[in-house]
C-alpha cells in the first residue's frame, strides 16, 4: 500500500465540508474509508477547493451532453 504524506495531516486543518465530499467521492475507488480520506487529503493539499472545483466541472460537461 501506498502512505502518502497527506495522510498524517490532522483533519482539522482541513476544509470540513471539502473533506467530507473529497471522501464521498473518492469511496467510489477504494473500499476503504481511510484510503479514501487519504486521496482526498492529498488533492486538498495541492488544490484546497478542488471537491468543489471537481462538481462544478461535472456539471458543466453533463449539461454540455445535454445540447
Amino acid at each position: 500500500m501506498i502512505k502518502l504524506k497527506s495522510g498524517s495531516i490532522p483533519d482539522k486543518k482541513f476544509n470540513k465540508r471539502q473533506l467530507s465530499m473529497g471522501v464521498k467521492v473518492e469511496i467510489e475507488h477504494t473500499n476503504s474509508k481511510r484510503v479514501a480520506k487519504q486521496i482526498a487529503k492529498a488533492h486538498l493539499t495541492e488544490y484546497p477547493t478542488y471537491y468543489t472545483a471537481l462538481n462544478k466541472m461535472e456539471k458543466q460537461l453533463k449539461s454540455k451532453r445535454k445540447k
